[in-house]
């Protein structure tokens, strides 16, 4: 289990330029060792990429980022979102929770028959029509995206359920599996370490903030939901990838710092208390802040903190 300090980040933060590059370079270091790995698998019959993770974890980026480093390394590959493959039934019935609300984590909001379908097709070569999500209105558009799997060229599926038999069932044979998560935990001089759920829900908030219109307490209180998700229907699985992936990055924190402050100070501090959030706001007020223009355009944060 691997640990960082604040006082490690507030030093580094004094050369925040050597600090950020140093971090990439971590980051970059493990995209290379999966794509590599993936290629190789590929080779051998395993033209499909399963790549999984709780929500907040960088799937998106760190899936784009191999398929480039693929692409230059004369492996041609592309991109898909399962999100897309997200869909509202017509006859109404969705997946709860205990709390009676829609279980937007269910495998069941998947549209397994068509994904499976499709992941069949594409393996094949076949033409498909992919559809497309829209988070915002949580439906399925009217414009799908043309996809046609090229000979040898590699598919990367993206996707909390990536890795969840129950939804891709005898695809998973012939692909690899990844999955990925921030798994570094932060410790502050007085010893309290920070979950690296925390380090997740800050990335979250950003984003859904940003991207999907959603306030600081909606995100908040979504919380819960999303905790139980990923106890049921995501962890299951992750011994099942091939490759292990930690996406935590040395100077995020300081980089949300200031924002996540900002708006988690306009919340009922009851309510941050209630859903055991109350130790993140404190514990940024330990970090030095790091402006997000220093942020490489292509970096994982971005997925999350926008190139605004």
């Amino acid at each position: 289990m691997a640990y960082f300090s604040v006082k490690d980040m507030n030093d580094a933060l004094r050369e925040p330029q050597d600090f950020i590059r140093w971090s990439e370079e971590q980051y970059n270091s493990k995209i290379v060792a999966a794509a590599q790995q993936i290629a190789e698998a590929a080779e051998h019959g395993k033209p499909l990429v399963l790549l999984s993770g709780p929500s907040g974890s960088g799937k998106t980026t760190t899936a784009l980022r191999i398929e480039k480093w693929l692409d230059e390394h004369g492996h041609e590959s592309h991109t898909l979102s399962m999100d897309n493959y997200y869909f509202r039934r017509a006859d109404g019935v969705m997946p709860v929770d205990e709390e009676g609300q829609i279980d937007y984590e269910s495998p069941d909001i998947v549209d397994m028959p068509l994904l499976r379908q499709h992941l069949e097709m594409m393996a094949e070569g076949k033409p498909v029509e992919m559809p497309t999500f829209d988070f915002a209105s949580q439906k399925r558009t009217d414009v799908t995206i043309p996809v046609r799997r090229k000979p040898g060229e590699i598919i990367i599926m993206e996707g909390i359920h990536a890795l969840n038999p129950q939804v891709l069932g005898q695809e998973r044979n012939i692909a690899t599996g990844i999955y990925i998560s921030v798994r570094t935990r932060v410790r502050d001089e007085a010893g309290f370490v920070l979950h690296p759920s925390m380090i997740r829900l800050a990335r979250r908030l950003l984003r859904d903030f940003r991207s999907r219109g959603r306030d600081y307490a909606s995100t908040v209180g979504n919380l819960r939901s999303v905790s139980r998700g990923e106890r049921m229907y995501i962890n299951p699985y992750k011994h099942t990838a091939q490759i292990q992936f930690d996406t935590f990055i040395p100077y995020e924190l300081p980089v949300y710092r200031n924002e996540v402050l900002f708006y988690l100070n306009q919340v009922d501090p009851n309510y941050l208390e209630d859903l055991d959030v109350m130790s993140l706001a404190p514990f940024l007020r330990e970090i030095e802040p790091l402006s997000k223009t220093l942020i490489p355009e292509d970096a994982l944060i971005r997925e999350f903190i926008g190139n605004d």
